[in-house]
C-alpha cells in the first residue's frame, strides 16, 4: 500500500487501486530489473491519485 493506495505488482506493471478495489492506473515501467526507482516513481503517482480519489492515507503510509 502507498500513500492509502493499493499497488499490485506483476514484474514490472503495476496495478493501482482504491481501497474499495477500483483500479484506477495501470503502468508499464520498463524490464531493467529497477524495482528502487520504480518506487520512488509511484510515490507521487499515488500520492496524485488518493488526493483525486478522496483516500486519506492512515498512519505508517
Amino acid at each position: 500500500m502507498m500513500n492509502g493506495m493499493y499497488v499490485v505488482q506483476q514484474g514490472q506493471q503495476y496495478a493501482i487501486y482504491t481501497p474499495q478495489g477500483i483500479q484506477v492506473g495501470y503502468l508499464f515501467l520498463g524490464q531493467d530489473g529497477q524495482y528502487a526507482k520504480d518506487v520512488a516513481v509511484l510515490q507521487p503517482i499515488t500520492k496524485a491519485l488518493a488526493k483525486r480519489w478522496g483516500i486519506h492515507p492512515g498512519n505508517g503510509n
